[in-house]
């Protein structure tokens, strides 16, 4: 796909990352006479963007900007870069450089004459020698761009030898940069999309805007809920020859095949290397700045420099060619390789090349791909086992690829033909597990254990707890639910993957149980460790735990650490619900805009083939924010799908059940809100879940405050170890009683944890409890400045405030100085105003809050 400056994806692009570099070199520029700048870069790191950005900056300061565009096409015509800009130039060499110098100072009217320059190193030799003239003699200031390899030429040196040129490198973006440029150009972006674009451009604007473009094209990105992923892994399948081209130029075929065996094989140790490539090749490719040596002595190795060069190699290598090559690679390596990665790597490229691999190797291989997140070539490895361990191990892939179906067949011929009776109680655990969660047939995998109970042998029988204890906790629920994981805690799995599940179990029902600070303590402690293999639903537990015992802000760095973890690792369904608790932590604050924003990306990264838990609490929490946001039909189609999705009897849908209940509160319906809530509530507390119990409870002392919910929050807290839930039932106690100097001091203490939307609604409270009993309210403005900081949401349940007009920052400031003693005259001079600005700051505030003196100030500010 061809370059166009003229296209949306170059013009339209605003510069990112850059504006100190504008403004430093501005300053450079029109300060003085015969100097300038020189931006120097490798391509497509947005050399000519920044240089037009700095021009377009000096031309709005007022001086003349003359702008030139070398190339290599011009570079034999004499004067060929600037003869749009000049016309009907002297055919005398010896009046040339007088008559420009006249025309320049004629049209500059005393203005700076900047002259930029784009790939000076294209200049052709009587430009270069016109433009050293003019530097000399001080007539211009020139701003050049030049790739840091060709800064030698002989058009550049002309021009640093005429003035003095500052050189300022420019740097591929940062990460952050690098991102806002993205969805600045496309809209949100998920972490996966952000990682992936990130890994592959390394900061370079034209491989983003290339990758984007492409991407587009092929499909590769797609938009869902307003949220732009990337559904592959790399750049496979876009076409990026044009792109290469621009950067790298031709390669020869010797240069291709070198790139190609590090492509494959990066970091390829420098000794192999050298076996693999002549000298003279490796030279010339490391000076055209196409691979690198990373690391010293031993650990050398080399690497392309760039990832999309590798994308681009290999997608122009033929099989033949790639076997070749993989061959070759076997050849020179296999003799070295001493570490689990490099066998494993080995393993592959045999395979792929069409070598024999031992079946215990392989399935080796596969077992360390599988554990280490390589499902692709854990499945491709495992296809080639034969014999029933290899089916076996396919199924464990199969399940965690999510591929449900499929799995399950696999899984029942490894069952019904492994010799081992505990690799068949194994696989029967595992199919048990893809039965209730991918298959969501909790009955049918009930029966499958206890068949295999009644066909093995005792000894085999532990390997089945973890499977039993999972479908207890997330279908049952209660005190059973945490016997059986404790049981199968006593006797855990030999299996790493069904260890795995074991993991988040115990700490899902300290939380869910009204133990959460139990569970953020022994994480604290490393009793509950978090696994290596698909960590996310241990560390969403720790999150949870945290939450629920009111620790927000420690909760909200966790969570934004893990999930950068989850990115990192690239695992969707690990994004998606470590977003989704982010998202959690935003709400909490009261920032529901952020929160569905957060709900959104988990959103568009898992799919159906999500493990059902997982997926309805996403769109558990998608049906709350966007009750909150009063999104209603948002919220009921979450809903719908949560309900189709889950299993009878399914503990997983608690979260979508609570939205429920807000729904029907949000959208007029307060009413069947509060029968919903006063259900939900029985039945979570008799299976246990005290969590949620105290949830509903909490939501139902919002929307009918009364002593009997009162009561029951507190019963249902004093059961439980944490003080969000002790909070929890002061506040409803404080509404019961409609106390307002109570509500008031609940609102501080709400916003000193965080919790901003419920210090705004208590602040309202308050201030209609005051009102009801005859005293003046005095929290309007308290009110206004904490929905300020909760955009998207009012509790339907209370009526709108009435109208507040709100102080200037100004005011507000003047008001609270004069509080402290100051007088008119001490606060302007503090201020640096007149005192007849302060005293009319101060007549207008008086008026906007309905107060006659300084003494009333600090009652109606709040402040104490």
């Amino acid at each position: 796909m061809p370059l166009h400056r003229g296209d949306r994806y170059w013009s339209d692009w605003p510069l990112v990352g850059r504006a100190e570099e504008v403004q430093d070199i501005v300053r450079n520029l029109t300060i003085g006479t015969g100097a300038g700048v020189l931006l120097v870069g490798e391509p497509g790191v947005g050399k000519s963007r920044l240089a037009g950005a700095i021009l377009d900056a000096c031309e709005r300061d007022g001086c003349l900007v003359l702008r030139v565009t070398a190339t290599a096409g011009w570079q034999n015509v004499p004067f060929g870069a600037v003869v749009d800009l000049l016309p009907g130039l002297l055919a005398d060499m010896t009046d040339l450089f007088r008559e420009v110098r006249q025309r320049l100072v004629r049209a500059a009217a005393g203005r700076p004459i900047i002259v930029g320059i784009d790939d000076a190193n294209w200049l052709d030799e009587a430009c270069a020698v016109l433009l050293e003239r003019l530097l000399v003699t001080g007539v211009v200031n020139v701003l050049a761009t030049v790739r840091g390899s060709a800064i030698n030429a002989a058009s550049v040196v002309a021009l640093r030898r005429a003035g003095q040129l500052n050189r300022v490198d420019v740097p591929p973006l940062h990460r952050p940069d690098l991102i806002a440029l993205a969805n600045a150009a496309l809209g949100p972006l998920d972490g996966l999309a952000q990682d992936t674009l990130w890994r592959i451009t390394l900061g370079n604007p034209l491989f983003l805007r290339e990758l984007l473009r492409m991407g587009r094209t092929a499909g590769t990105l797609s938009c869902q809920g307003g949220v732009w992923s990337w559904r592959q892994d790399q750049a496979a399948g876009l076409r990026l020859d044009d792109l290469i081209a621009l950067t790298v130029g031709v390669l020869s075929e010797a240069e291709f095949t070198a790139l190609a065996y590090v492509a494959y094989a990066e970091p390829l140790p420098l000794p192999e290397f050298g076996r693999l490539v002549p000298e003279a090749v490796a030279e010339r490719l490391e000076e055209r700045t196409l691979i690198q040596i990373a690391g010293t002595g031993p650990a050398a190795g080399v690497r392309l420099a760039h990832p999309l060069y590798g994308e681009a190699v290999r997608g122009r290598t033929s099989r033949l060619r790639r076997a070749r090559i993989l061959r070759d690679l076997v050849e020179v390596m296999a003799p070295a390789s001493a570490g689990v990665e490099d066998r494993m790597r080995i393993v592959s490229w045999r395979c792929d090349a069409g070598l024999d691999v031992a079946p215990a190797d392989l399935l080796a291989a596969a077992e360390t791909a599988l554990l280490r997140g390589g499902t692709s070539l854990a499945e491709r490895l495992a296809r080639q086992i034969p014999g029933p361990e290899g089916v076996w191990q396919l199924g464990r892939v199969l399940v965690g690829q999510g591929w449900s179906d499929e799995a399950d067949r696999a899984l029942a011929t490894a069952y019904a033909q492994l010799p081992d009776v505990t690799e068949r109680a194994r696989a029967a655990a595992l199919r048990a597990l893809n039965l209730f969660w991918g298959i969501r047939q909790p009955q049918a995998a009930l029966d499958l254990l206890a068949e295999a109970r009644r066909a093995l042998p005792d000894e085999a029988c532990p390997e089945l707890l973890v499977a039993e204890a999972v479908i207890a906790a997330f279908w049952g629920g209660g005190t059973a639910a945490l016997a059986s994981v404790a049981a199968a805690a006593r006797q855990p799995p030999g299996d790493p993957l069904l260890a795995t599940v074991l993991a988040p179990l115990r700490p899902y029902l300290l939380v869910n149980g009204g133990a959460p600070a139990l569970a953020a303590a022994e994480f604290a402690s490393g009793d509950l460790p978090i696994p290596r293999m698909w960590p996310a639903a241990t560390q969403a537990c720790h999150v949870h735990a945290l939450l629920m015992c009111g620790r927000l802000d420690e909760a909200t760095a966790v969570a934004e650490r893990y999930y950068r973890d989850a990115v990192e690792y690239g695992s969707p369904d690990s994004v998606g619900l470590l977003a989704m608790m982010i998202g959690v932590c935003h709400g909490n604050r009261g920032q529901v805009v952020e929160a569905a924003r957060w709900t959104k990306e988990a959103l568009a990264v898992t799919d159906k083939q999500t493990l059902f838990p997982v997926r309805a609490n996403i769109l558990g929490a998608a049906a709350w924010w966007s009750a909150h946001l009063r999104e209603f039909d948002h919220a009921r189609e979450a809903l719908r799908e949560v309900r189709e999705m889950l299993p009878a009897g399914s503990r997983s849908g608690d979260y979508a059940l609570l939205a429920e209940a807000l729904l029907l509160a949000m959208s007029g319906q307060r009413v069947q809100a509060g029968k919903l809530l006063r259900e939900l509530a029985e039945e979570f507390l008799a299976n246990g879940v005290l969590t949620w119990a105290t949830a509903a409870l909490h939501l139902l002392s919002r929307l009918e405050p009364g002593p009997a919910v009162t009561a029951e929050i507190r019963r249902v807290a004093e059961l439980s170890d944490s003080p969000l839930f002790a909070w929890h039932a002061d506040y409803a106690q404080a509404l019961a009683e409609a106390d307002a100097g109570l509500l008031e001091k609940l609102s501080h203490e709400w916003e000193a944890r965080g919790y901003v939307a419920l210090a705004m609604e208590a602040a309202m409270h308050a201030e209609l409890a005051a009102r009801a009993a005859g005293r003046v309210g005095r929290l309007g403005q308290r009110i206004a400045d904490l929905r300020r900081r909760c955009p998207g949401f009012w509790p339907t349940w209370l009526a709108e405030p009435e109208q507040t007009v709100l102080l200037t920052r100004r005011e507000r400031e003047v008001c609270e100085l004069a509080t402290t003693g100051l007088s008119n005259a001490d606060i302007a001079e503090r201020l640096v105003l007149s005192v007849r600005t302060v005293e009319n700051h101060l007549q207008r505030a008086y008026e906007k809050l309905g107060v006659r003196q300084r003494s009333d100030l600090p009652r109606v500010l709040c402040l104490s």
